[in-house]
């Protein structure tokens, strides 16, 4: 821990406080991986049902409903079709 300078007052204390490097949130390393935030109306039996599964295996919601999206959209058949009308 770095020595103390106390010729600065309380607000020198408290700079050198916050100033130390801080952990990424859950939010900026989702944004390193490409992610981006959307909002969208679910039915709340299924969220409900989303986040007892989050809670059950200790993953995040947003983790849960990025697989559950993967699982489907990998089982789509027309893919290619709907990516090419999409762009």
């Amino acid at each position: 821990m770095a020595k103390k300078d106390f010729k600065k007052g309380i607000d020198g204390l408290l700079q050198s406080s916050i100033s130390e490097k801080k952990e990424p949130n859950k939010e900026t390393k989702a944004l390193d991986l490409g992610s981006i935030k959307a909002t969208y109306y679910l039915n709340i039996q299924l969220l409900n049902q989303i986040k007892a599964i989050a809670f059950y295996e200790r993953k995040t919601i947003g983790s849960v409903i990025n697989e559950a999206l993967k699982k489907y959209a990998s089982k789509y058949k027309n893919m290619d079709e709907a990516l090419k009308l999409f762009k």
